[in-house]
């Protein structure tokens, strides 16, 4: 009779659960699931994209590629500005250049990781980025993490190294540029965060400045990272320049411009479980592509890694989401509590008390996850 009764409860769970799941898409917004479908094409099409012009393409110039992207990122917005898109808002050239500099710097470190590394490995070591902003706004900043989201990481990284250890592109030059670009995509999160509210303006006004001048500040480095050496045999200046290559290479600047576009039309449209589930599965796809399309082998040690890793994301995710969710309705409750008592003489005036969604919607949008 138990057994029974535990399997009819697991039934009506999961019956359960397909009837929540059928009312959120009933009452779901079309265009916000566009927006997010978008998002999530997008952002998974640029890695794999750029894996595909990189190994299969022979375009082994991820600095270049950068340049490339940021400058079509510019043209883009700067035509979407002219026909009313956005509005274009003036901006200190000083702080918009530091900004600029840090974006630079992450972009092409990400881009080096992933031209020699696998994409697993590459992907991740992008994961680390969240323990290492943990570990520099300790030391750094003097600013700590509750105990249970510290122990929520410790998967986090046995995964990294389980996977670095046993990952089958594994070189030292690729390792150094993973490593170097968590490190600055850290604490290029951590500094941007503050300077971005200090301008008081929005992504794609923000990008309209910064992307022309990551790409300027690009352009020393593009001779050190890259190949330019006339008459060397694997010089880019001695690239087979095809019409398809050219428009496979201009096409992965075109989806860097969709990711961010995308990322601008949904921050604020969705909660913040809704984004960080978006962002999950956008990792768990682009891992999935690296043993489908480009031969990582299915072993144990490595596969263990990832799922570890992983587990161990979905875990600090869950316990932020928790944190988040006690806070906001600690502040519906003292909202509650500060609203005027009604008198109990005839003259009193009837109160409103402060619902919920009002105090929640005070609450500052949650950061978009590195992905």
């Amino acid at each position: 009779e138990k057994v029974g009764n535990g399997s009819g409860s697991g039934v009506q769970d999961v019956m359960g659960a397909f009837s929540k799941l059928r009312a959120n898409l009933a009452a779901a917004d079309m265009k916000v699931a566009s927006f997010m479908l978008l998002n999530f094409a997008s952002s998974t099409g640029i890695v794999v994209s750029n894996k595909i012009v990189m190994d299969k393409l022979g375009f082994s110039f991820a600095t270049t590629l950068t340049f490339v992207h940021f400058t079509m990122t510019f043209l883009l917005l700067l035509l979407a500005s002219m026909v009313g898109v956005f509005e274009r808002k003036s901006l200190p050239i000083g702080k918009v250049a530091k900004l600029s500099a840090g974006n630079m710097g992450f972009v092409v470190l990400t881009n080096l990781s992933l031209q020699y590394n696998s994409i697993g490995f590459y992907q991740i070591m992008k994961v680390m980025t969240t323990p290492t902003v943990v570990i520099i706004e300790a030391l750094v900043y003097q600013k700590y993490l509750e105990n249970n989201l510290k122990i929520s990481l410790i998967p986090v990284c046995l995964g990294v190294i389980l996977t670095s250890a046993t990952d089958y592109r594994l070189n030292m030059i690729g390792t150094i540029y993973a490593v170097a670009g968590v490190l600055v995509t850290s604490f290029y999160q951590i500094w941007s965060g503050t300077l971005q509210k200090s301008l008081e303006c929005d992504a794609l006004q923000l990008q309209l400045y910064t992307a022309p001048l990551s790409a300027l500040f690009l352009i020393p480095f593009m001779p050190l990272f890259d190949n330019y050496t006339i008459g060397a045999a694997s010089s880019i200046w001695n690239y087979a320049f095809t019409t398809n290559n050219i428009l496979a290479i201009l096409s992965t600047g075109l989806i860097a411009v969709l990711v961010n576009v995308s990322i601008f039309l949904i921050i604020g449209k969705s909660s913040p479980l809704t984004y960080n589930i978006l962002g999950h599965a956008k990792t768990c796809f682009i891992l999935v592509t690296d043993f489908i399309f480009f031969g990582r082998p299915l072993d144990l040690k490595g596969t263990g890694g990832i799922v570890c890793a992983m587990s161990g994301v979905f875990w600090y995710t869950h316990l932020k989401l928790e944190k988040v969710r006690i806070e906001k309705e600690a502040l519906a409750r003292s909202s509650e509590s500060a609203a005027p008592k009604p008198s109990h003489s005839d003259n009193s005036s009837s109160y409103v008390a402060v619902p919920v969604e009002d105090a929640e919607a005070k609450q500052p949008a949650a950061k978009s996850p590195t992905v």
